[in-house]
């Protein structure tokens, strides 16, 4: 990049799942002309960060890879961390992506220049580069999110977050206390149970646990997923239509609400006997309304001798320990914050100025993110986003709505490569339209009737930012080609 005033067709921000995809896709298309950006020194994004003890995927491997790379070697119905990383790694050297990798590039400034008609990319170390597409592939959950406790710099024993394991440090014979039991807490926990001398789970709201259904696949399968790629193609359709119906949980009474309300219900019921407990592990809000989470093995772990569930609010972190709202001190040795991720805020990622100063994260911070169908903006020509605001899910493999953005971005960079001397900006009036018609949507949906408070919504007008609200099958056709109509198609007058 130093020095260089070369342009490239196309830039990607970021070399997770999304970014190495999006990479592949562009290779096959016959695009060469483009670079990957990577903040680290290897690629993975999530998988690479996240390598706690038990970290895994929750959605079935077969789903959670490209459809056009099926991976034939998995281990488990829901793969380790490890495995789905060693995946994308065979994805960018069968692929030969390493020539268009940049690891090491932590990007800084992003700004538009409307007389030429392309980005300008700047890295930390002041080295930029040009490129008519630019696509941020960064995704929500790579910067840790720390809770706003006082006293929390105060702790003088070890601590850290889930994304940023201690691999180092002994927990053998401590009082360790994890704060949060989300995700990733819930994972942890079961794997290191039987380490610490005593754990203390704090537990704000008590998450819906599913059964987790975690077959170990036989050599014998695997010979025959190799030697018969529809077979391997067969069972990822019929765990992605799977999937896709149970996703009508979205919404409050439905039947796939009650049946998967019933499951974990029954689950809880069968696992836990002690009356107390069982009363502190059952949520007090809809499920679905935070995400729902899968474990055969976390209610068999709090019920241990050495673990203390502990329902009162944190009040105050000390030297050596907690102190909850019943005025209970909690004396610890160390310290693990499993509380998730930014995944609605934007104060972390780079400077990005689109046309007239438009500073979309600046602007993203106060309203929450906006986005047409999660990737373009108004003001901000010439780029998408990979899985931004609005085009998550919560029911299904992520990979799938990635595939869609892939074929809306090759579809624009063809359209930008047949119009040489102008650039695409979407108008004002579509991104309005879209984003009412969608929070219309979300707003007869569980995340506002479900009664509990998730990271999904966001702003100051407290709007979900997250969710797609349709079925991924819609997203799939309404993100095939680019509406020409949509945007306004402005030349470039050249000097």
């Amino acid at each position: 990049m130093k020095g260089t005033e070369k342009s490239l067709d196309a830039i990607i921000i970021g070399a997770g799942f999304a970014g190495i995809g999006m990479a592949i896709k562009l290779k096959q298309s016959g695009y060469n002309s483009f670079l990957i950006l990577e903040r680290s020194n290897s690629i993975g994004g999530t998988w690479r960060d996240n390598n706690y003890p038990g970290c895994a995927c929750d959605i079935p491997s077969f789903l959670y890879s490209f459809s056009f790379e099926l991976n034939p070697n998995w281990s488990n119905l829901c793969a380790p961390h490890d495995e789905i990383l060693e995946y994308l790694n065979h994805c960018v050297n069968k692929y030969d992506l390493k020539k268009h990798l940049k690891t090491n590039t932590l990007v800084n400034d992003v700004k538009f220049n409307q007389e030429t008609g392309l980005w300008k990319i700047t890295d930390k170390k002041k080295s930029s580069i040009k490129a008519r597409l630019l696509l941020t592939a960064v995704g929500g959950l790579n910067e840790p999110l720390f809770p706003k406790t006082k006293g929390i710099n105060n702790f003088k024993g070890e601590s850290f977050h889930s994304s940023n394991w201690n691999h180092n440090y002994n927990l053998k014979e401590k009082r360790i206390g994890i704060i949060g039991t989300g995700a990733s807490s819930v994972q942890i926990i079961p794997y290191i149970s039987d380490l610490p001398k005593k754990m203390t789970i704090f537990q704000r709201t008590a998450p819906w646990i599913s059964p987790r259904q975690n077959t170990v696949i036989s050599e014998k399968a695997k010979k025959r997923f190799k030697k018969f790629p529809f077979y391997n193609w067969l069972w990822r359709e019929f765990i992605y239509w799977t999937l896709e119906l149970r996703g009508m949980f979205k919404y409050r009474n439905s039947i796939a609400a009650k049946v998967l309300k019933k499951e974990s219900i029954e689950f809880l019921n069968k696992s836990v006997k002690d009356p107390v407990l069982k009363k502190k592990l059952t949520p007090n809000y809809e499920i679905g309304c935070k995400r729902i989470l899968f474990s055969n093995l976390y209610y068999q772990a709090v019920q241990k001798e050495n673990i203390e569930l502990v329902t009162n609010n944190i009040v105050e972190i000390k030297e050596n320990g907690i102190i909850d709202s019943n005025g209970e001190f909690h004396e610890l040795d160390a310290i693990i914050y499993g509380t998730g991720f930014k995944t609605a805020q934007f104060s972390h990622m780079f400077n990005l100025e689109g046309i007239n100063k438009k500073r979309l994260f600046d602007e993203w911070n106060i309203n929450g993110g906006e986005a047409f169908y999660g990737m373009s903006s108004c003001d901000m020509p010439n780029f998408l986003f990979l899985i931004g605001p609005n085009s998550g899910l919560s029911h299904t493999s992520i990979i799938h709505m990635m595939e869609s953005q892939y074929n809306y971005a090759l579809d624009f960079l063809k359209k930008l490569k047949k119009r040489p001397n102008s650039f695409l900006n979407l108008k004002s009036e579509v991104f309005q339209k879209f984003n009412m018609k969608i929070q219309k949507k979300l707003s007869k949906m569980i995340w506002y009737t479900g009664g509990c408070k998730s990271w999904y919504i966001s702003g100051q007008k407290k709007k979900n930012v997250t969710i797609w609200p349709g079925t991924t099958v819609s997203y799939r056709l309404k993100t095939r080609k680019v509406n020409l109509s949509d945007y306004n198609v402005v030349s470039i007058k050249r000097k």
